[in-house]
Parts: C-alpha cells; sequence; structure tokens
C-alpha cells in the first residue's frame, strides 16, 4: 500500500506553500485506503491559499493512481447547494446519489451492482465553501444552515442511506435502490470562515492591541520590513468555530482540522512563474500572439509577489489584482509602446521593477 510521504509527494507537484497542510491531508488519504476508522477532514484557509487546489490535487492523485480504483469515486458540491436542498429533505440522498454517479462512471462496463454499492461506499466528498452553512448568522438562527450541518452530519455519522443507482445487470442498465453505509465515505470540507479572522483577531488583541503582532518579516528578495503577523491557526480554538455558527456536532465529526498557512513572497513568486497555467506564462502566450517576446526581471517578480502579499486575505487571487493592475497598461496596444524594444530579430516588453513601481505611484 502506498505510504504518506509518497501521497505527499504526489499530493504536492502543484500545491505551493502549504507542506504541513498537505502532509496531513497524506496521512488521512492513507487511513482512508486502509478503512481505519478515522474522522474527516476541514480546511480552513485565505481565500487563494489553495483549498480547491488541494481538493483537485486530490482527484488527480486517485486519477492517477489506478491501482487505487476502489476508492477514485471523488465528488465535489458546494455547501450553498447542501442548504438550497435543505428545505426539501432530500439533501442527503443527493449528495449520495451523486456519489453513486460518478462510481458508475469511473466503472463503465465493470459497473456491477455490487461494484457501483462498494466504490460508492469508499468514496470521497469534497465539500466546498462549508463556511456558508452557519448555523447562526448575525446572532440569529439560520433554519437553513441548520439544516444543511445536520444532513451532513448525518452522511458522517456512519448511516445507512438509501441510494438509487444505475447498474449493468445480465447485459443491460438497470436501477433500483439500495442501502449503502457511509462508515467509509472520507468527507474533505473546505472554507475561507473569513469573518473568524476577525473574530479571532479582536480576542487576541483584546487587551494587548496589534503591537504583540507586529513581526520582521522576509520579503521577495530576502530582506525583512515590520509588519502585523496573524496567523489564525495559532490562536484558533473549537469554541471560535462554535461562535462563528458551527455547531459543537459537526465539528465534532472532523479528526483533523487543518490550517492553510498564509502564502509567503517567494510562494507568491513560484505560483506566479511555475505552476500550471501560472499567470506569468499565460501573459507571456497572450503576448507571444501579437508578436511580443514578453519579458519579466526577477526584481519585477519580488515587487509583485510583495505587493500581493500585503493583502494576505486574498492569498495568491492577490496576484491577478496586482499583475492585472500593471499589465493592462499595455495589453490594448503594446506595438505603440515606449518600452518596446525591437532589436530586429524579435520585438521584446521587459517588465523591470521600475514599472512595476510606477503602476503602483
Amino acid at each position: 500500500m502506498i505510504q504518506p510521504p509518497e501521497i505527499f509527494k504526489l499530493l504536492n507537484r502543484e500545491v505551493i506553500g502549504q507542506d504541513a497542510a498537505l502532509r496531513e491531508m497524506a496521512v488521512a488519504i492513507y487511513k482512508h485506503l486502509i478503512s481505519h476508522r478515522t474522522g474527516n477532514v476541514l480546511l480552513i484557509g485565505n481565500s487563494g491559499t489553495g483549498k480547491t487546489t488541494i481538493m483537485r490535487s486530490v482527484e488527480r492523485f486517485f486519477a492517477e493512481e489506478k491501482e487505487l480504483a476502489r476508492f477514485s469515486t471523488i465528488i465535489r458540491i458546494n455547501a450553498n447547494l447542501v442548504a438550497d436542498l435543505a428545505t426539501k429533505g432530500a439533501q442527503s440522498n443527493v449528495v449520495m446519489e451523486r456519489l453513486a454517479r460518478q462510481a458508475t462512471t469511473v466503472l463503465g462496463n465493470n459497473a456491477t451492482k455490487e461494484n457501483v454499492i462498494d466504490y460508492t461506499a469508499h468514496g470521497i466528498v469534497c465539500v466546498d465553501e462549508v463556511d456558508k452553512i452557519r448555523a447562526e448568522v448575525g446572532g440569529e438562527p439560520s433554519i437553513k444552515g441548520i439544516i444543511a450541518q445536520d444532513s451532513l452530519l448525518t452522511l458522517m455519522e456512519n448511516e445507512n442511506v438509501h441510494v438509487k443507482i444505475t447498474y449493468i445487470e445480465n447485459g443491460s442498465w438497470q436501477e433500483g435502490v439500495v442501502p449503502i453505509n457511509t462508515a467509509h465515505v472520507l468527507f474533505i470540507a473546505g472554507g475561507a470562515f473569513e469573518e473568524l479572522y476577525g473574530q479571532v483577531l479582536d480576542r487576541v488583541t483584546e487587551h494587548g492591541g496589534m503591537s504583540s503582532l507586529m513581526k520582521l518579516v522576509p520579503k521577495a528578495d530576502g530582506t525583512l520590513e515590520r509588519r502585523v503577523v496573524f496567523k489564525l491557526g495559532d490562536h484558533l480554538r473549537h469554541e471560535d468555530l462554535f461562535r462563528y455558527g458551527m455547531t459543537p456536532q459537526f465539528i465534532a465529526r472532523f479528526a483533523s482540522i487543518i490550517m492553510l498557512g498564509d502564502l509567503s513572497p517567494r510562494d507568491l513568486v513560484s505560483i506566479f512563474c511555475d505552476i500550471p497555467h501560472a499567470i506569468w506564462p499565460t501573459a507571456q502566450e497572450y503576448f507571444a500572439g501579437l508578436g511580443i517576446n514578453l519579458q519579466i526581471t526577477e526584481g519585477a517578480k519580488m515587487l509583485l509577489a510583495d505587493k500581493a502579499s500585503e493583502n494576505n486575505r486574498l492569498g495568491a487571487r492577490a496576484l491577478t489584482e496586482v499583475f492585472g493592475r500593471m499589465i493592462k497598461q499595455y495589453e490594448y496596444n503594446p506595438l505603440d509602446n515606449p518600452h518596446l524594444v525591437d532589436n530586429g530579430s524579435e520585438k521584446v516588453l521587459t517588465i523591470t521593477e521600475e514599472l512595476v513601481k510606477e503602476a503602483f505611484k
């Protein structure tokens, strides 16, 4: 059986700056593979820190590891959908039926009744934006949130759920309703919990103010600057989650509460340049289509990363805003630009540190 360190390596190919979180995720997946009766996983992190990327990496891991096909049935569902269905009484079945449909798809011509049940019972459900199903909002109970948490809680309590499945029998497709136990279904939930950040920050600074959080922080170029550093994971308590609006019973079903760290400027440089579909190579493709070789200096990369890291609540998404603010002035008509250099063999536009500073004046 594949071990946690190897799982970590495979998950880590596209996730930047979240090694600690991925190690915990690797252990959770390993326990899932050996049917160890463990809890589920809750990912908490600012927008853009990698929650959805981690879920996609889990999907890719199982898609590539063919010998783990029994565990390869994975769906992603938005918690808001669960909340919308909460008043209709079918939300539990909807989640499991989606999982069963995916199992049938994964199995293809091998979708016997027994296989569909087995693949569904060992599947993974990824729940996005779980922070949106709060049981209390603005001091008032949220009926949808309460019912949505309860419905997911039912699935996470090793219940027998009656699920409609599609399968092959005697050479033809059949439909039927079967009981499926959820004891070995792994739930991975993720959310930004944005108000939680401010809520815990207020609690931590209530007496000492912000001065206790001032630290010297390395910039992308290795120099240091003094900045307020507040890592939610260093201060979070279960009571904070209850106060936020997550019920104690719901939180108790998560054995691992994984805090995603804020991305460093160096992490942001890697995300900007190195991951698949990164911002920088995508921009280069656009300008190449206009006959321009788009280049960037190391100093400009570092400055862009530093600018993005100033808004750590947006994580990697801050890069899009920062780079967009700088590059948009060149995208409309770059051939009529004083910074464009025609060296005879090609036209080159180089983004320098000075051009970045000019964009942020």
